[in-house]
């Protein structure tokens, strides 16, 4: 579509343009431009969509990016989680066996003092028993 409602507040053509055969090249209302500026603006339409379709491809490999990047992150976090459960497993593991080694132990010492206890107290009770059948004998005289 011509513009020729804009052409009431252009100037008029330089006299250049006016003289000719006709002693006219351009008349009011006519668009001599239209041609040159419609291609000019389709020309500048194509580049702002390849800039477009450039800047969505650059924000699409961007977001790309992010998402690998934090994929790696999580998969490192994931690893390093999985490092510090087994070390943790580990270590509970080594500290129930020692605490089973400490109560077995514990308990034979335990066990061990019950016994020797019982064989003192039978030895005890086994003097004072040889001390009592000793008394009731005839001891003789030594003096």
């Amino acid at each position: 579509m011509k513009r020729t409602k804009e052409t009431f507040f252009r100037e008029h053509p330089d006299w250049q343009y006016r003289q000719g055969v006709s002693g006219l090249k351009e008349f009011d209302g006519e668009d001599l431009q239209y041609d040159s500026r419609n291609q000019h603006n389709k020309e500048q339409q194509k580049q702002w969509i390849f800039d477009q379709i450039e800047e969505k491809k650059r924000r699409q490999d961007q977001e790309k990016a992010e998402e690998q990047a934090y994929a790696q992150q999580t998969l490192e976090i994931n690893r390093f989680r999985g490092m510090l459960q087994d070390n943790f497993a580990s270590r509970k593991t080594d500290m129930g066996v020692a605490t089973k080694q400490t109560n077995l132990q514990l308990a034979k010492e335990k066990k061990d003092k019950e016994e020797r206890e019982k064989q003192e107290k039978l030895a005890a009770e086994r003097a004072e028993r040889d001390l009592l059948l000793q008394r009731g004998r005839k001891q003789p005289y030594n003096g």
